[in-house]
């Protein structure tokens, strides 16, 4: 008996030590720190030709890069900033250079301290300076922060946004890449910011960026390897086809490789489409508002003011200048938009920015189209209709025997001549109308019944409808009968005292007052 107990208590002590069995979790990255400083927005360069000279401001033209590396593997980090020699054929118009680089570290992703360590390498090439900050061998595993603060012989200073640095004990392979943009959309001139989007995010692999094919008049990339990089689109002329022929923009394909550490490697493709403007549609006569999505939220170059200028084209490309448009605001405005022969026109956008000293860049848009289409019809006026013998100069009520002539009997339309407006549906004065172009329009009128019994006429009469310059015959059996047949502007017509209503030959008639539904349909017609 005691020897079964042990045993039974040996086995629920396996089964304590089997389910008490630590499961190791990885640690979560630490959050990444306020920066120390406000990052700087980009810098920009542009070049006067005719005296050798570049216009520049201070700032960076290509903020320094996150990075994922193996233990053991020298940590580079490099970025790019404004410069310029000032020297040009006007004079010596003041240089513009880095003189120190002070790299800040954040201690427990709190604590700001000046990292002395790096050899900073300092190379220029106007308009731009390569700085490269040396770290050494990457010796500890774990997670780093920094912010560069780059200092001009001015002694103007400019802050880096903040990098990450992750260095893991081996190499981790890539097994996916998701790129992202803020910018999916952009204007030509403009830049746009794109990450791979690793799988795992402290993946090893080597990012290596690639511009498509032939693309080299289509804009840069910069820096070519690293965890992001960005693309700077080119200035086409505006009678490039590039900005011509793409009326919804020219989509840029940007190649990502990541190539692992066993040689495999993982590939994706960032789409930036360049143009700014996407295909519009407004009604003829109506008034038509558009603001760009591209701009809405747009980084301007920092320390210029932007003003706008947008151009109207017919469909050959000829400019003309709207009545009632504003083309000088960032929203573009038209009141009351003319149709044309071709039904559309070209909407192009100029962003123009400007220094303090009268200094420009330029963002341009592609060609889009204003397609303008027909408003739809309107029916804004159908007749009732009131049928009556007309004999002796005197409208009276036919009788039975009327009704029962073998050669039928015609009734007179008889409008109410004391009705006081013509403009509204169930009018008594006859009044059709029809608002807008290219539209048919027909009338169906339902088998007669007797308003009191319920009856139904056994016979099919026939309205016989005339106005100026028209006429038509529907027969009461509620078919579909086309009145105006294609039309391509407004109508308005009053129904004219010949219209008749003819009822065939009509034995043993039920007294009363009978009534016919009619139907009026207008419909788009080419």
């Amino acid at each position: 008996m005691r020897r079964k107990g042990w045993r039974w208590l040996a086995v629920c002590l396996s089964l304590l030590v089997f389910i008490l069995t630590a499961v190791p979790v990885q640690a979560a990255d630490p959050p990444a720190p306020t920066p120390e400083n406000p990052v700087n927005a980009d810098g920009w360069t542009f070049q006067i030709p005719l005296f050798n000279d570049w216009i520049t401001n201070y700032g960076f033209l290509a903020q320094p890069n996150d990075a994922n590396l193996v233990q053991g593997v020298p940590l580079r980090i490099s970025m790019l900033t404004t410069m310029s020699s000032g020297l040009s054929l006007l004079g010596h118009t003041g240089a513009k250079s880095v003189s120190r680089v002070i790299v800040r570290q954040a201690l427990n992703s709190m604590m700001w301290v000046t990292n002395p360590g790096p050899k900073i390498t300092l190379s220029q090439n106007e308009p731009k300076e390569t700085i490269t900050a040396d770290f050494g061998v990457a010796q500890t595993a774990g997670i780093n922060f920094y912010q560069f603060t780059i200092i001009y012989t001015d002694g103007t200073q400019i802050y880096s946004r903040v990098v990450k640095v992750s260095i893991s004990p081996k190499a981790i392979s890539a097994t996916a890449l998701n790129p992202q943009t803020t910018t999916p959309t952009i204007f030509w001139g403009q830049t746009a910011d794109i990450t791979p989007g690793l799988t795992p995010a402290n993946s090893t692999a080597q990012i290596a960026w690639t511009m498509p094919p032939g693309g080299g008049n289509l804009g840069t990339i910069m820096p070519p390897m690293g965890l992001a990089t960005q693309y700077n689109s080119a200035i086409p002329a505006l009678t490039d086809s590039l900005i011509a022929n793409n009326p919804a923009g020219f989509p840029v394909n940007i190649s990502i490789t990541a190539k692992n550490a066993d040689g495999t490697t993982v590939q994706n493709t960032a789409t930036i489409t360049v143009g700014g403007l996407t295909p519009q549609a407004v009604v003829a006569r109506e008034n038509f508002t558009y603001s760009p999505a591209a701009l809405n939220p747009a980084t301007f170059p920092a320390g210029m003011t932007p003003s706008y200028q947008w151009t109207v084209m017919d469909s050959n490309y000829q400019p003309v200048t709207p009545a009632g448009a504003v083309t000088n605001q960032a929203t573009f405005s038209w009141t009351k938009v003319p149709n044309n022969a071709a039904t559309y026109y070209f909407l192009q956008l100029t962003i123009t920015f400007t220094d303090g000293g009268g200094h420009t860049l330029k963002w341009q848009s592609n060609d889009t189209i204003l397609q303008v289409v027909d408003p739809p019809p309107y029916l804004r006026a159908v007749p009732n209709m009131r049928f009556q013998l007309f004999r002796d100069n005197a409208y009276t009520l036919p009788t039975a025997e009327d009704l029962n002539a073998a050669g039928g009997t015609t009734l007179a339309y008889q409008p109410d001549t004391g009705q006081p407006t013509n403009t509204f549906d169930g009018n008594n004065q006859g009044f059709i109308r029809v608002d807008g172009d290219h539209w048919t329009l027909s009338l169906a009128a339902s088998p007669f019944t007797n308003r009191t019994t319920g009856d139904v006429l056994t016979v099919t009469p026939t309205l016989h409808l005339v106005w100026a310059n028209g006429q038509a015959a529907v027969p009461v059996d509620g078919t579909n009968t086309v009145l105006v047949h294609n039309q391509t502007d407004n109508f308005a017509a009053t129904l004219s005292t010949d219209s008749t209503l003819y009822i065939p030959q009509t034995a043993q008639v039920p007294g009363g007052t009978y009534q016919s539904q009619l139907t009026w349909t207008v419909t788009i017609a080419p």
